[in-house]
């Protein structure tokens, strides 16, 4: 496989530069970022969730975990980790596990953490395990652009802390 042709045509679409990076066969994410050798603060990773009936990505920096109450508190819906076979049916042209952040190339809204901001670069899941695609700072957040974004992920040490108060 390589990176999805979903992807390719919405971002061919919207005239955005990027490019893509190959890399060696990873799981996750946060793999994908040590196997390619790019900061784990530059490397996006897409959580599906639900919310109602409807699906979300939240778009999130790869080494953090989603906090489903803040996402749900910008949505206005309460939001669930959507389930792997209603993932799949959506994300037809993709492997498990690298689904891209951009989920409007699929009709699915995005919320993005406000993090994602910083870095100068990011790259996303090409829709295989051994494909990225790389956008710069401005790209991304003309694609995010009248998207709802926030302080929706931390650190997995930060979640722990801040389910024990």
């Amino acid at each position: 496989m390589s990176v999805s042709a979903t992807l390719c045509s919405y971002l061919d679409n919207q005239a955005c530069n990027y490019d893509t990076l190959e890399h060696d066969y990873t799981v996750s994410a946060l793999d994908s970022a040590h196997r390619a050798a790019i900061p784990v603060t530059q490397m996006v990773k897409a959580v599906v969730i639900q919310q109602d009936k409807k699906f979300t990505i939240a778009a999130v920096p790869a080494m953090n975990k989603v906090m489903l109450p803040q996402l749900a508190a910008i949505t206005g819906s309460p939001a669930v980790l959507a389930k792997e076979a209603e993932i799949k049916r959506i994300f037809g042209d993709c492997e498990a596990g690298a689904i891209p952040a951009i989920g409007q190339a699929y009709g699915i809204d995005v919320v993005w953490d406000d993090k994602l901001a910083e870095g100068a670069d990011l790259y996303i899941e090409g829709g295989d395990h051994r494909n990225l695609v790389h956008l710069n700072r401005q790209e991304f957040q003309q694609l995010m652009k009248n998207k709802a974004h926030g302080e929706i992920s931390c650190a997995p040490e930060e979640l722990y802390e801040l389910s024990h108060y």
